[in-house]
């Protein structure tokens, strides 16, 4: 029997994997050393059934890993556990030698993961700036104010241009630290997604902190936001005061999910996504957060911890596999169980979705691969966008309608 993508995604994800010599001498496999720092330590591969990882290489806890790169010719290979999968290594952006017509360096305005580039325009959060970053975040390292990091839409214009010319994405991922204001940065992010959705046709999302106010929810969806994103992190109170401090003085963990709560009435069903970090807290504390935000309509994504030598949680024990295995399968039940559509926040190489989740819940789960290849076609892309392009004007005119009947 062929290995288990899914298990073998969480592994190396997880584990993170060694280089052998054949495959360290394969220099368009790996990051050249300008490339910012995280970058320059992953690897990303493509899995069996089209399953993007994004794999530690280069940090201290891999050193242990069980697995291994090898290159044979121009075939790769995973090797360990006494098991050999093969894989193909995604190419580094040929973009990321290139500079904008400003001259910044476009590997400084966007990284490309699985089928999205992200991109974050201001580049520090405000949690940073307070002295109470999230203890897993390597933005926390970052303290400089925002004014001074932020990008010009011109220099995100040609980054995605290039990058959609190449090939090397499909989508675009803003996302930004945190704000002090009452939008959280919805206005900040505002010319960014008008002037990509006016460029490209193309699905945009966004991840930013709960506003103050639903009316900023409304205005995220009404500006073309495709997909929108209020990053829970994690579902026990008490781990996430430990872990950030930031998010439950200046923000309250209550607010994210009544801000996602109501997301998920106005995006379209599978639109509205929040992150749960695998490996902070207890798998039983995890999983009451997945039923918790299926049960709103969000979409829970597990992220995959990693103790980057740069983040405070540097030294935090890695999460066992075995532990996570149950998580996951309870996802993606969770997820169906909730008629929560799956098809929309997919090829995530740093987490693990609902739909990739069918991998650890049984060969009847698996049968969701179909809506999976129907998504990945040119006709589900083209569904998609055009659906939601009908959906926004339609619910617009509504709230439209709504103010001018309330002669606000």
């Amino acid at each position: 029997m062929a290995p288990n993508p899914g298990y073998l995604k969480l592994a190396l994800a997880t584990y993170g994997m060694r280089l052998d010599e054949s495959a360290r001498a394969r220099q368009d496999v790996f990051c050249a050393p300008w490339v910012r720092s995280y970058v320059a330590r992953c690897v990303e591969l493509l899995l069996p059934e089209d399953l993007w990882v994004s794999v530690p290489v280069e940090e201290e806890f891999t050193r242990q890993s069980p697995f291994v790169l090898v290159a044979e010719g121009d075939r790769f290979a995973v090797e360990g556990n006494g098991e050999r999968v093969e894989v193909r290594p995604v190419p580094q952006p040929c973009f990321y030698q290139r500079h904008t017509s400003r001259g910044v360096p476009m590997w400084k305005v966007g990284t490309v993961y699985g089928g999205f580039i992200a991109i974050n325009p201001s580049s520090a959060c405000g949690f940073s700036l307070r002295g109470v970053p999230c203890k897993f975040c390597e933005l926390g390292t970052r303290t400089m104010p925002d004014s001074e990091f932020a990008l010009r839409v011109s220099d995100v214009i040609e980054v995605v241009q290039a990058a959609f010319a190449e090939g090397a994405a499909e989508f675009v991922y803003f996302n930004i630290g945190y704000f002090d204001t009452e939008d959280r940065g919805v206005g900040f992010l505002e010319p960014y997604v008008r002037a990509v959705k006016r460029h490209f046709d193309t699905l945009v999302a966004v991840q930013l902190h709960p506003p103050r106010t639903n009316q900023w929810i409304d205005h995220t969806y009404a500006i073309g936001a495709d997909a929108v994103s209020y990053a829970v992190e994690i579902h026990d109170p008490e781990v996430l005061q430990k872990y950030c401090e930031g998010r439950v003085r200046y923000i309250g963990r209550e607010r994210y999910y009544e801000a996602l709560r109501y997301a998920a009435t106005i995006f379209p069903s599978g639109t509205v996504w929040s992150d749960l970090i695998l490996g902070l807290e207890s798998p039983e504390s995890t999983m009451r957060g997945i039923d918790a935000l299926a049960g709103m309509g969000v979409v829970p994504v597990l992220s995959l911890f990693r103790p980057l030598e740069d983040i405070e949680l540097r030294h935090h024990p890695l999460p066992k596999v075995e532990e996570v295995v149950p998580i996951c399968a309870h996802l993606f039940n969770a997820v169906r169980n909730a008629k929560i559509n799956m098809g929309w926040i997919r090829d995530l190489s740093f987490a693990i979705t609902p739909l990739e989740a069918r991998f650890f819940a049984g060969e009847d789960a698996r049968l969701s691969v179909a809506i999976q290849h129907f998504y990945r076609s040119r006709l589900g892309t083209l569904a998609a966008r055009n659906l939601a392009r009908l959906r926004r004007r339609l619910r617009v005119r509504r709230v439209s309608d709504s103010f001018d009947a309330s002669r606000l």
